[in-house]
């Protein structure tokens, strides 16, 4: 009996086990200390101590998962930890969710082939877009829920699906282009059911907001920040630069990686010889780069307009699911992006596009692939070998970056009172939640993108009301939004105010190198948000 259910279960009781092998190799290791990642602890920490989220706490993003993630805080308190295992349960949904998906359309194989490349690839992932304490639990969760509504949809269970689906909006925005398929191909049938389906997961993540005293014009003011931020210049180059803009001069990168790819596939197909394996996986361990995948949706595109006629009424479905929820990323599914969420879609979809001929092939190289991006991810993850250990947990970082924040977070817990507010600008919210210090609620991170949005003006008129205990300045470069420095390249008249009314205490660090400053004793009113 136990041989029997093995023997018919071990894919996905193989990918469970990796998942989980994963998480405890990699454990403390994943995210990233200065970027992005702390927000998602800093701003639910905030919510259990009061703080409104869009009233009192700037944020662009949807709602559910800070509220979900402060739920998780009140319930088991305040730790890293709490979030570490929150990304691998999500991470084991996802991952479940792809396998039975993917078989609706083809065997328990190659759907384990499949997810196992989104194990190597995003899971093992060693950067901020990961699954176990990735940039965003909004995208995380989001992705949760909408595999979810996808699974229950090509199942004919409209109202979870639609449930699901509201969930997911709740949680990411841009998955709001699926919903008029959805209704397309839920027909009239149990209407009412999934519209009530669609409104109650609004209600649960929105009212507990408006009770707490976000109001509407929170929201909305919140929604045209959002608008303005997505104007801006900085932004735009920041797109340019991952490749979420397109440009004439990717085809010739699109058309590259396809080739790369391609030709392994070709050898395969011809040969036929297992012993050409080696070749093939040396091959693409030291030509395949995280871009391989960058043209797959125009690819996708091109398919399934051609062989649309083919297609089951499923397979037609989900494909088109699939661009629909990753127009965001149509021109950049690459490995160390924000794309990377979207394999799941992207590998499924080309699978069902393929011809079956040359399946098997294209199958081969991309569990090669995959695991030649596992090595790395790996190899990444293990060169993060400073640890710093706090009252709300571990992390591990890179010597560049650990060498400096461990003894910051040393200082600032040493030398600070538990109710000083310490800003680390451009950021560094991890400095924050390590040593249990408040940061401005609006301005926490001040990166060239929010610098643009509201202006220094706006932001030192916020600074000299609230007069902050203490703001450090480091020399992080923020490149990827154009301008590299903080108070040399942007943020000048920000940089001025901190010198003539702050009082320089230290430096810290080599390399990445953090300035303290002090407020001036002349100020004798401070103010708490």
């Amino acid at each position: 009996m136990e041989k029997a259910f093995l023997k018919k279960h071990w894919q996905i009781i193989l990918i469970n086990l990796l998942i989980i092998l994963a998480f405890i190799l990699g454990y403390g290791r994943f995210g990233d200390i200065i970027f992005d990642s702390f927000r998602e602890a800093y701003i639910p920490a905030q919510i259990i101590k009061g703080q409104v989220l869009y009233k009192n706490i700037f944020n662009i993003y949807a709602p559910f998962a800070y509220l979900f993630n402060a739920l998780l805080f009140k319930i088991f308190g305040v730790k890293l930890s709490v979030l570490y295992f929150a990304g691998l349960f999500a991470t084991l949904g996802v991952s479940n969710l792809t396998f039975f998906i993917s078989n609706k359309f083809f065997n328990r194989n190659i759907s384990f082939c499949i997810v196992l490349f989104f194990i190597c690839a995003a899971v093992l992932s060693g950067n901020v877009f990961n699954c176990f304490f990735p940039y965003s639990y909004g995208m995380l969760y989001g992705l949760l829920f909408i595999l979810s509504s996808l699974y229950f949809a090509l199942n004919d269970k409209y109202p979870l699906s639609f449930l699901m689906y509201s969930f997911a909006i709740c949680s990411k925005y841009e998955f709001l282009l699926l919903l008029p398929l959805l209704f397309y191909i839920a027909g009239k049938k149990n209407l009412r059911k999934n519209i009530l389906a669609l409104l109650a997961p609004i209600v649960v993540t929105f009212l507990p907001l408006l009770i707490q005293g976000a109001g509407i014009k929170n929201l909305i003011v919140s929604y045209q920040l959002t608008m303005a931020m997505s104007a801006t210049k900085t932004l735009y180059w920041f797109y340019s630069v991952t490749g979420l803009v397109f440009r004439p001069e990717l085809i010739p990168i699109y058309l590259e990686n396809f080739i790369k790819f391609a030709i392994p596939a070709a050898v395969l197909y011809y040969l036929k010889n297992w012993l050409i394996y080696p070749l093939v996986f040396a091959y693409c361990y030291y030509i395949f780069t995280p871009e391989i995948l960058i043209y797959i949706f125009p690819l996708i595109l091109i398919l399934y307009i051609a062989r649309f006629t083919e297609l089951s009424k499923k397979e037609k479905f989900f494909v088109l699911a699939s661009l629909l929820l990753s127009v965001k990323i149509f021109f950049a599914l690459t490995m160390q992006s924000y794309g990377i969420y979207f394999l799941p879609f992207a590998l499924i979809s080309v699978f069902i596009l393929l011809p079956k001929r040359i399946r098997s092939q294209a199958l081969i190289v991309l569990v090669l692939c995959g695991i030649s991006f596992g090595i790395k991810n790996i190899q990444t993850l293990y060169s993060k070998n400073v640890k710093i250990t706090a009252s709300t947990g571990s992390i591990y970082t890179s010597p560049y970056n650990g060498n400096s924040i461990k003894p910051l977070v040393e200082y600032i817990s040493s030398n600070t009172k538990q109710e000083d507010k310490v800003l680390v600008y451009p950021e560094c919210l991890g400095v924050n939640i390590l040593a249990s210090r408040d940061s401005d609620n609006k301005f926490y991170s001040l990166i060239p993108l929010y610098v643009e949005t509201f202006g220094e003006d706006v932001i030192i008129k916020r600074l000299d009301i609230k007069k902050p205990e203490y703001i450090i300045v480091s020399n992080y470069d923020t490149s990827i939004y154009y301008y590299s420095y903080f108070g040399k390249d942007y943020a000048t008249k920000i940089m001025d105010y901190i010198l003539n009314n702050y009082e320089k205490q230290t430096e810290i660090g080599e390399g990445l190198i953090f300035t303290v400053y002090k407020l001036k004793s002349r100020h004798p009113s401070r103010q708490h948000a």
